[in-house]
């Protein structure tokens, strides 16, 4: 039997797109014909577009080898900044009795977008592991960041390296020093008790990189050291993820915001063996939109429905099992199994700080 063509599998590939965005079969000959005939240069070979998102999703939920990683359960809760607070100093992100308060740390403004997000999973995954490693290493909350900015990168999924005002590595530059520097409270209150941590996100960084010259290895290694709150938060209480997965999500904060809040939501329901829940759509425009206070404009909340039913659709290519339903006016969340099975399934309760 011949092997499958080259051609065969991008056929493949946008009928699968199309699956997932409404319209793209009219251009999918289209677009297979300027496949074939474009020139790939170097930095074309790294950008990662929707149609290798999707075809990256399916293949992880095909039988991809899963990678562990974690993020803290507060911050699948409440939600970072999806897109720029301009000259705001401070971000408040309420979910019920939970609360998030953010606040620009040194002379930086406050992080948003995907990146953050990365780098808190990335933060996550690692003092998990050191904790695992050696709970006594009086170092445990030191985090190491590799030799060069480009081996970063990639730990964060993040192929190119391209420069420039908005290329990925002054991005990143930005992010990381918007993030480390931040100060970070994780508030629960009820009409009984108010539970609060929190503190500066890094208090020590040591970044030797060279962001002219990403791929140039330094004699020592980068390094943050979280704060101890934040730590003892991520290990008492750490939500496992896929990271294959979040690494393919990264074009959008919502579908980050998304995957991370439904790994700890159908995570609880499949270990209780609970009944769905339902979700309006205003309510998960509060957590997750981009502007809770337009919650009452009904165009607002129309347009963030669709974004994350179309992040939801991508989010299940990569998660067969995912189960949801959207009946009118609602997301209803079902049990179903993780996107990535711990090691050891945990008691979860419903979350206090």
């Amino acid at each position: 039997m011949k092997p499958p063509s080259k051609t065969g599998k991008k056929q493949q590939g946008l009928t699968r797109v199309a699956e997932l965005l409404p319209g793209f079969e009219t251009l999918a000959p289209v677009l297979q014909e300027q496949a074939q005939t474009k020139a790939v240069t170097v930095q074309g070979r790294h950008h990662f577009n929707r149609f290798k998102q999707i075809e990256s999703l399916y293949q992880i939920g095909e039988g991809g080898e899963p990678d562990m990683g974690f993020m803290t359960r507060l911050l699948t809760l409440c939600s970072l900044p999806r897109t720029d607070p301009g000259d705001r100093l401070q971000y408040v992100r309420k979910n019920g009795p939970y609360k998030l308060v953010m606040m620009a740390g040194g002379d930086n403004k406050l992080p948003f977008g995907n990146l953050p997000r990365l780098l808190l999973a990335w933060v996550c995954t690692e003092a998990k592991r050191n904790y695992d490693r050696n709970p006594d290493d009086s170092e445990k909350r030191k985090l190491y960041l590799g030799s060069s900015l480009s081996a970063f990168m990639q730990q964060l999924g993040i192929e190119s390296n391209s420069g420039g005002s908005r290329g990925d590595r002054t991005r990143l530059r930005t992010q990381i020093d918007r993030l480390f520097n931040a100060h970070l409270d994780l508030i629960y209150q009820d009409h009984e008790q108010k539970i609060t941590t929190g503190g500066r996100i890094a208090p020590r960084t040591v970044l030797w990189w060279d962001y002219h010259q990403p791929e140039q290895q330094t004699l020592w290694k980068s390094w943050v050291e979280i704060g101890e709150e934040l730590f003892n938060e991520i290990i008492a209480h750490p939500i496992p993820l896929d990271m294959n997965i979040l690494k393919k999500l990264r074009r959008s904060s919502l579908g980050l915001d998304l995957y991370m809040w439904l790994s700890y939501k159908t995570f609880g329901l499949y270990t209780q063996k609970q009944q769905p829940e339902r979700l309006s759509w205003q309510r998960l425009y509060v957590q997750f939109g981009a502007d809770p206070s337009k919650v009452d404009e009904k165009g607002a909340v129309n347009d963030f429905r669709k974004d994350a039913l179309r992040e939801l659709k991508k989010l299940k290519a990569a998660w067969p099992s995912l189960n949801y339903s959207t009946p009118t006016g609602c997301l209803e969340v079902r049990a179903c199994p993780p996107s990535i099975l711990p090691k050891v399934l945990p008691v979860v309760q419903n979350p206090v700080i």
